[in-house]
């Protein structure tokens, strides 16, 4: 392959990066901005929804990494990302946590959609802090792994294969995270389905829009994170061997296009969950409006929204 060609490919994957990066970061900010400014909307689980809005938006760290490593890769840039070996494996260290909180992050919602499919009474009435405290667990556990991951170093283990050993938890338990997403989709797939459908009214009625809401982003999230997490997995598995098998042209063009999948995910997700809240898309409906003029706007009512 020609240099033309070889840097022709660099910069069309460095133009999808850096798109998909400020899609993720502006998407995501968005979704945050408009949960916090309106009262309305902050409701206990919603506090899920807004901690996974979260973890998305760092994750644009990750793709900032992926180009850096990609440009010098390309020769467009030498910048010297090993310069200190403890700024490195903290850069490194954060380049995993914030995607391991991302998918913890979907496990939990998914496990609160399946308990209000299953106990909706119930649901409506967890308390406030069971839900920060799940926020909490979920940050800690993502932080867990993460710190696991990275034992070799500080323990300083040169065994490679060891590495690659610690390296496949990592990818396993982002692998046990979709697992319970696929668990949790099907539970309410066969509620819905198979089950009985009783009237419901108020918040109840509002929670089975969200859970169907979720069983979509469910779907389109396995799709986007289930090779990426696959592929890992099997090459940490196998102690890298994947890899000698390939060119590294293939290589470079495969991991990226798993990573782009990926990384999607985090710009898909939260303003899913979000625009099949009435109240939300009135509330960025008006935010976005008063940004484009200055004029008063007249406010519709909720309970005449559709």
């Amino acid at each position: 392959m020609t240099n033309d060609s070889h840097h022709q490919k660099c910069i069309a994957w460095l133009t999808v990066l850096s798109i998909e990066a400020v899609a993720i970061v502006t998407r995501n900010a968005l979704t945050i901005i408009i949960y916090l400014k309106e009262r309305i909307l902050r409701k206990h689980s919603i506090y899920l929804v807004i901690s996974l809005a979260v973890a998305n938006m760092f994750v644009t760290y990750n793709l900032i990494f992926v180009i850096l490593f990609l440009g010098n890769d390309c020769n467009f840039w030498k910048i010297n990302l090993n310069r200190s070996f403890e700024i490195f494996i903290v850069a490194s260290s954060l380049a995993h946590f914030f995607p391991a909180a991302s998918v913890a992050n979907l496990a939990a919602i998914s496990l609160e959609r399946m308990h209000a499919t299953f106990r909706p009474f119930k649901h409506g009435l967890i308390k406030k802090k069971i839900f920060g405290a799940t926020v909490a667990g979920v940050w800690f556990t993502a932080a867990l792994f993460t710190a696991i991951v990275f034992s070799p170093f500080f323990l300083s283990r040169s065994d490679i294969t060891f590495f690659y050993h610690v390296q496949a938890s990592y990818y396993m338990f982002l692998f046990c995270c979709l697992f319970i997403m696929i668990v949790s989709c099907t539970s309410i797939a066969t509620k819905f389905y198979c089950g009985t459908h009783p009237q419901l009214h108020g918040a109840i009625r509002r929670g089975r829009k969200l859970t169907k809401t979720f069983f979509i982003v469910t779907i389109v999230s396995l799709i986007l994170m289930m090779p990426f997490t696959i592929f890992w997995t099997f090459y940490h598995v196998t102690s890298g061997e994947l890899v000698e098998t390939i060119s590294h042209e293939t290589w470079q063009h495969l991991a990226l296009s798993l990573d782009c999948l990926f990384y999607a995910n985090s710009v898909i997700t939260p303003l899913s969950y979000a625009f099949k809240i009435p109240e939300f898309k009135r509330a960025l409906f008006l935010f976005l409006l008063c940004r484009s003029r200055s004029e008063p706007v007249e406010v519709i009512p909720l309970n005449e929204m559709a």
